[in-house]
């Protein structure tokens, strides 16, 4: 087993977050996401481009409006059509996976969480130490680097269900990741066959696929693809838990829109 001492709070951290920056780094430059710039940049160029076509037809705020309707119906469609379709799924995926999860703690815990509990392991020291909120412990401790009494709570969870021990594997295998140990999936896949619940089976594959991903994060390999070929088979799952990957582009847009529009009208008003 991995001991404390291994888990150093920048490895520990670097190991948390490789997932996160490995789905950004996916399409980007850099600091710079592709999909964003490109949309950004040609909504930009188009609502300049009408701007001053209607300079001396069009008064302003109308054509502010017309701006920003512009560098929306522009920058949306592009950031869409460069972003990758496994990019968007594995995202889909983990937005579906981190909602079930959320979920699941809140009814346990008995209040609405405003995020999944191991973004924020400070919640350990509340948590009531009840039966259906032990993993959840396990899979804090782990988080804040106390892996030695991780490990000796892990011991003692139950296995009486299939679900029980594939949980206790998925547990084994988040230690062993955060420790910098040798990866522990083949268990879990193992284990997953052997649930009975439909709706479960899917999620233990969601966590797999999630651990996988992690793992390459890590690795510097692919760590879209375990995600994204999942995606098809959650059919609307995701959207129980978060606005499908174009809706938040769209309102992402559409805010950045409105000061876009301000800021062509300025610079036209400037330049000429």
């Amino acid at each position: 087993m991995a001991s404390s001492a291994a888990m150093t709070s920048q490895a520990r951290l670097d190991r948390l977050h490789a997932l996160r920056r490995s789905l950004y780094r996916a399409q980007a430059i850099g600091p710079f996401s592709i999909p964003l710039a490109a949309g950004l940049g040609l909504g930009f160029l188009a609502s300049f481009a009408v701007d001053a076509a209607l300079y001396r037809s069009v008064d302003i705020p109308l054509r502010q409006v017309i701006d920003a309707a512009v560098f929306a119906a522009v920058a949306a469609p592009v950031w869409l059509l460069v972003q990758r379709g496994a990019v968007r799924d594995a995202h889909e995926v983990m937005s579906w996976l981190n909602g079930w999860e959320t979920e699941r703690w809140q009814i346990e815990i008995g209040r609405r969480l405003s995020t999944l509990p191991r973004a924020n392991p400070g919640v350990l020291d509340a948590l009531p130490d009840t039966m259906g909120l032990r993993p959840l412990r396990v899979e804090l401790l782990a988080v804040r680097g106390q892996a030695d009494e991780a490990y000796d709570r892990l011991e003692h969870l139950p296995t009486d269900t299939p679900w029980q021990r594939f949980e206790r594997a998925a547990l084994e295998e988040w230690l062993a990741f955060l420790g910098d140990g040798p990866a522990l999936i083949g268990p879990m896949e193992a284990l997953a066959a052997q649930i009975d619940d439909d709706e479960r089976r899917l999620v233990a594959r969601g966590m797999i696929a999630a651990a996988r991903a992690r793992r390459a994060a890590v690795d510097g390999s692919d760590a879209i693809g375990p995600l994204a070929a999942l995606r098809a088979e959650l059919d609307d799952r995701p959207r129980r838990y978060a606005y499908p990957y174009w809706t938040g582009v769209v309102l992402m847009v559409g805010a950045i829109a409105v000061l876009a529009s301000a800021a062509v009208a300025i610079t036209a008003a400037i330049i000429r």
